[in-house]
């Protein structure tokens, strides 16, 4: 799987549950973006996924342990 963020490795991110589905929309949201936007922010929406991944993947670790 592609993610949104090359500055993401993909071992931060669970194999599975709420942050992996939502660094595989991101990684499509961002490719459309890309083309549909001019002017579109990718540092700023590679930041901004970034972010929400880490709290996405930190709720998920509290839940199972």
């Amino acid at each position: 799987m592609t993610l949104p963020t090359d500055s993401h490795p993909d071992e931060t991110i669970p194999s599975k549950g709420p942050a992996r589905e939502f660094a595989a929309f991101c990684a499509a949201d961002k490719a459309h973006r890309r083309n549909a936007e001019p002017g579109f922010d990718e540092q700023f929406y590679d930041e901004a996924v970034a972010l929400v991944i880490d709290r996405l993947a930190a709720l998920q670790k509290d839940t199972r342990g």
